[in-house]
């Protein structure tokens, strides 16, 4: 009759501590709220300038065109309208950067249709220019240059009084500059705005190179440190094979020979024969385990270690084999459901018997070994393996610790809890492992 089972309570969880990213020269720290305010003021202050300078070339040169000409009835009413749109056309610079081809289109009909600015759709093309494909951009350029020439032939052609740029000499009365004054004055200003947009757009090509490039030196370093993995794990399973393989098939021709020469003991030959057994299962281990080194991406290296060839059912070889050995045990396993387990649960149960068992053979050899294994669907797997502590100083198999950490390791992939010491003069090692069924197909 089996005891019945006692969870040991679980260890508080801890929450990670945030750990910032350590500092690499040449990037820039953390924003200071005054920076990150300096930043966020800039372009605003930027709009604020290009609206206001939109506005007041519009407003001056439809005031220009309505004094020039005196215009009263319709034509006042077409420079009273002209002077309400300007502020529309001077408000879509706000969204420039989201709708610039809108901008320009829009801003460069407003002042084909109303003697206004050609100011608006510069600004419009230059965030056309640095943000859309080359032939949208050229498509644009021409007809801004051409809005441009209107523009400034309209203002050209007004009396001096009445124009832009003009000169007064003291005493005198208003001159007009010489046509090319003109065509410089939209030259520099063409000019100029494409060069604002093809600076913007090297820039923000320049900051897309970059990005692909640290995206490349990131992947190049990624495959040079999975390279210097994948060399580290060849030469493992390299030693692993040349010295573990070698002493195991050294193990396995001396028992063979030993039961052949024990004829005549029977007992000694049983004993033998379980030798020569065992070695050849660890030679089938240790092979998998070198594939598994070689080949990481391997169907047995998909999940938290799965080979398919173990099942619970394969418990009651285990413990036999221990009992063979010459170990005291009292193995108490009921399990339900095995058929629906999948392979990683099964596979963690198996090893963690496996090693509980190991780490008593290693450490207290003639100590008795109590062992309670419960699985079912409803209540997940509950391991208890426990032996007397042993007394005295005798001969042990020296161990790393790597064991007792294996089965932390197991229980936390599958998200279990484990409880591994002394406890009430025995070596307890409780583990309960969550249930999880065979994946359906699809």
């Amino acid at each position: 009759m089996s005891r019945p089972p006692t969870h040991p309570a679980a260890a508080p969880q801890v929450p990670p501590r945030h750990v910032p990213p350590p500092y690499q020269p040449g990037t820039p720290g953390p924003a200071r709220p005054w920076t990150a305010g300096a930043r966020r003021s800039g372009p605003v202050a930027a709009t604020v300038a290009l609206v206001a300078v939109s506005l007041f070339s519009s407003m001056a040169a439809l005031a220009f065109e309505g004094n020039a000409h005196a215009m009263s009835g319709v034509g006042a009413v077409w420079v009273t309208a002209g002077m309400f749109a300007a502020f529309g056309v001077s408000a879509m610079i706000i969204v420039r950067r989201r709708y610039p081809v809108a901008l320009t289109v829009v801003a460069s009909a407003f002042a084909l249709l109303f003697p206004a600015d050609a100011f608006a759709a510069l600004v419009g093309l230059s965030c056309v220019v640095a943000t859309q494909p080359r032939r949208r951009a050229i498509v644009a350029t021409a007809a801004v240059s051409a809005v441009t020439v209107v523009a400034v032939t309209r203002d050209f052609l007004r009396p001096a009084e009445f124009q832009l740029f003009t000169t007064k000499p003291p005493g005198g009365l208003a001159q007009p500059l010489p046509w090319w004054f003109y065509a410089i004055v939209a030259i520099v200003a063409l000019a100029f705005t494409v060069g604002i947009g093809l600076f913007r757009r090297t820039t923000v090509n320049l900051s897309h190179v970059r990005e692909q490039f640290s995206h490349s030196a990131q992947t190049t370093a990624d495959l040079r440190s999975e390279l210097t993995r994948q060399e580290e794990r060849d030469l493992i399973a390299r030693e692993v094979h040349d010295t573990l393989a070698h002493r195991l098939a050294l193990v396995s021709l001396h028992s063979g020979a030993l039961e052949m020469a024990a004829r005549d003991h029977p007992e000694l030959q049983v004993f033998a024969h379980e030798v020569q057994s065992n070695a050849h299962r660890s030679l089938e281990d240790l092979r998998g385990l070198i594939g598994v080194l070689r080949d990481p991406g391997s169907r047995r290296s998909d999940s938290p270690g799965a080979p398919a060839t173990v099942t619970l059912e394969d418990l009651s070889e285990l413990l036999t084999a221990s009992r063979k050995a010459g170990s005291q045990m009292v193995a108490t396993v009921m399990i339900n459901d095995s058929a629906s387990a999948s392979a990683p649960l099964t596979h963690a149960a198996y090893r963690i018997v496996q090693e509980a068992l190991t780490n008593i053979h290693k450490h207290a050899p003639s100590s008795p070994i109590d062992v309670d294994l419960t699985a079912s669907a409803a209540a997940g797997v509950r391991i208890l393996v426990s032996n007397a502590m042993p007394h005295g100083s005798g001969p042990a198999i020296p161990g790393a610790g790597a064991g007792i950490a294996g089965i932390h390791e197991r229980t936390r992939l599958l998200g279990g809890r484990a409880w591994i010491g002394p406890r009430d003069g025995r070596f307890v090692v409780d583990v309960w492992l969550p249930w999880q069924a065979v994946a359906g197909p699809g």
